[in-house]
């Protein structure tokens, strides 16, 4: 009985599985599929990582009069030639070291 509680404990206390990220065919849905695998506050180091693992690679931030700093990302030169999001524009916005948000353009 006692093994019964504590296995159900140990599933009770598991997340649910995320799916692994997939790209959306629709730029407008981008940001919201975004912020949920690289959330607001994350390290923006984490951020352009995670970006360089799913096929973009993003440059130095631009230079800004304001603690607030954007990071561009592109498609990098080895995605599918079919991929619907090779022509997107993908925005990092940076202040204080973390992702402040994220915007996402063609």
């Amino acid at each position: 009985m006692k093994l019964r509680l504590l296995l159900l404990a140990i599933a009770a206390c598991s997340g649910p599985k995320r799916e692994p990220f997939s790209w959306p065919s629709n730029v407008e849905d981008a940001r919201a599929r975004l912020l949920v695998y690289i959330p607001e506050g994350r390290e923006i180091a984490g951020a352009r990582q995670w970006m360089a693992e799913h096929g973009f690679t993003c440059a130095e931030p631009l230079p800004s009069a304001t603690d607030a700093r954007a990071h561009l990302c592109h498609a990098a030169p080895g995605a599918a030639a079919d991929a619907g999001w090779r022509a997107w524009t993908v925005v990092l916005y940076e202040r204080g070291g973390r992702l402040a948000d994220v915007s996402t353009r063609k």
